[in-house]
């Protein structure tokens, strides 16, 4: 069995935008708690390049508080609904137990 490990130096910064954001080498995060049910959202990017699985990973277990405890999931919405500011970012959210296709995980 893999056991990941993530820890980055992360350096957390002002953005124009507001919130939680961080810094690691290229890589930039951002932690928000969305929605009535605060749920996590975690926005992973690069400027010139697509965050690596590790890099996002990383960016997931280091900054979200719950992460060991709680399913994320990159998804693709209906065409119609997607929204991405940045070229090269990826939203990863939480997803409620009821979201979990059966037989996935447990």
């Amino acid at each position: 069995m893999i056991r990941l490990k993530p820890k980055a130096n992360w350096k957390q910064f002002n953005h124009p935008l507001g919130g939680s954001w961080y810094v690691w080498g290229y890589v930039r995060a951002h932690v928000s708690q969305d929605g009535p049910e605060k749920l996590w959202h975690l926005s992973v990017s690069c400027e010139h390049r697509y965050p690596t699985w590790d890099e996002i990973f990383t960016a997931w277990y280091d900054l979200v508080p719950d992460a060991a405890e709680i399913e994320g999931a990159i998804l693709l919405p209906r065409k119609s609904e997607y929204v991405n500011l940045h070229p090269n970012c990826f939203h990863i959210h939480q997803l409620r137990d009821s979201e979990m296709p059966v037989g996935i995980l447990r």
